[in-house]
């Protein structure tokens, strides 16, 4: 980090000159190294990350009791699903930037306790518009505290355990996913679908104790001109790993005027990164929420070849054939984001994005062929892979690309937009799969095949980059 009095051009006022001289937060981070601090954050992104996707998921596998309980038409069915995803994509959008703005801490409390009344509202809810508005309550949460806590997952170690973090929030989200069908095998047709949501949401309230317990990003200390604030965090996080800081330490710390600025992303520094990141992620959760309606469908349905299903109106429920196959390929997906984070951490992170989203291209033209139920569940199985490879390497690229002072903002940006993806292909899939489930799969190709050149368009290999503060 260059020290200069004309600026840096992130609207930053560099620090003065001091006769102490002054250390980058790398630098202090490589002293503290890795130890209690670090496993207690990494507990609480797991935390988060398990709510927070298990959250989103509970609706694929509760729905047919829902529908039956309620007697929803398909239309408003489909409302509830999206309005999960409709509420995660506004949320993010306008209020990622928070965590720029108000610190990574406040934002992720508040989000988080907002997630845990989301489920008691859903889980009491006494009728069909009060589930809706408690489930559209949960999108708002969830995009609101993701963007935040890719900030936590990121900012608290030195450049070579960086991937860890981001890698334990993706194995947590795909965790949470899996937990949700295969405690739906064993839980859901027993205990009924309220008491199901109350079980999933456990998680929550330890989440919540240790984010009051934890301390603010340094990295948005230092960017804020929080001085005080910065060397108490520090001496915390040193006095949990059994490191002495020296008395007089002091770090470089920056009075940035302009956290969260939107003209700053898209800056000629920012715009490339911001726009095919933001592309290929919409590619991605297009693909990834739409799957998560579309396999439930797909599997009790037993289509095979062209021509139309007829909808369910009665109060059929998922077999347990069913749920065991959705686990299975949940079961795939964090086996995904294990390939994802070797990969980052031996490989580098730009080609085996690419490859990846090829992967992914080539299962989805697998399943247009009418194949034996044994071999599409391994395509199945591989396709959730790929796309748990895609998105491990993009959560651990997107934070990495921008500076402190917008990270939250440029995660928040492409979260929403990523989401908006989630939007359409869960529409999508209700309002298409009864006339062709083959259109279904065209359609998942097609936006694939988008990603893919997003991946070509974005040029940046961030690996082994230490993270700019401004």
């Amino acid at each position: 980090m260059v020290e200069n009095s004309e600026g840096n051009g992130y609207g930053a006022t560099d620090p003065a000159p001091s006769s102490t001289p002054k250390r980058t937060l790398n630098e202090v981070y490589e002293t503290i190294g890795m130890g209690r601090f670090q496993y207690l954050l990494y507990t609480l992104v797991a935390l988060v990350g398990y709510s927070d996707y298990a959250e989103l998921t509970l609706l694929s596998v509760m729905m047919p009791a829902i529908r039956c309980e309620w007697g929803l038409t398909n239309y408003f069915e489909a409302a509830i699903t999206v309005s999960v995803f409709v509420g995660y994509a506004v949320c993010a959008g306008l209020f990622g930037k928070l965590g720029d703005v108000y610190g990574r801490k406040p934002v992720v409390l508040s989000a988080t306790i907002l997630l845990l009344v989301s489920a008691l509202v859903s889980a009491m809810a006494p009728n069909k518009w009060v589930f809706l508005a408690g489930r559209t309550l949960t999108g708002c949460c969830v995009g609101v505290n993701f963007s935040s806590m890719v900030c936590y997952a990121t900012e608290y170690a030195e450049s070579k355990y960086r991937a860890v973090g981001i890698y334990v929030l993706i194995l947590a989200c795909f965790i949470g996913c899996a937990a949700v069908n295969v405690l739906a095998y064993f839980l859901l047709n027993a205990i009924g679908w309220r008491w199901f949501i109350l079980v999933v949401s456990i998680p929550i309230i330890p989440a919540l104790v240790l984010t009051a317990t934890l301390p603010e990003s340094p990295r948005y200390l230092c960017v804020s001109g929080k001085d005080e604030e910065l060397k108490k965090a520090l001496g915390f996080m040193a006095r949990l790993n059994k490191v002495k800081l020296e008395d007089d330490v002091e770090v470089v710390v920056y009075q940035n005027e302009e956290l969260g600025s939107y003209s700053m992303l898209f800056n000629e520094t920012n715009k490339r990164s911001v726009i095919s990141l933001s592309v290929v992620y919409f590619a991605n959760i297009f693909l990834e929420f739409g799957l998560i309606i579309f396999l439930p469908l797909f599997f009790s349905s037993e289509y095979c070849g062209t021509g139309s299903v007829t909808p369910k109106h009665d109060c059929t429920m998922l077999t347990q054939e069913d749920l065991w196959k959705l686990s299975l390929s949940s079961v795939a997906a964090i086996f995904g984001s294990l390939i994802g984070f070797l990969c980052a951490s031996y490989i580098g992170r730009l080609i085996p994005l690419r490859v990846a989203s090829g992967l992914a291209l080539a299962c989805l033209l697998g399943l247009l062929i009418c194949i034996s139920n044994a071999v599409t569940l391994t395509i199945v199985s591989a396709l959730k892979l790929a796309e748990a490879v895609v998105n491990t390497l993009l959560w651990i690229i997107i934070p990495e690309s921008f500076a402190t002072c917008l990270r939250a903002t440029a995660i928040g940006f492409i979260n929403s937009w990523g989401k908006l993806g989630g939007v359409i292909g869960t529409g999508m899939v209700y309002l298409v799969f009864y006339v062709s489930p083959t259109l279904v799969i065209g359609i998942f190709i097609a936006v694939t095949v988008v990603g893919l050149i997003g991946t070509l368009v974005f040029n940046k290999e961030t690996k082994d980059v230490e993270l700019a503060e401004v």
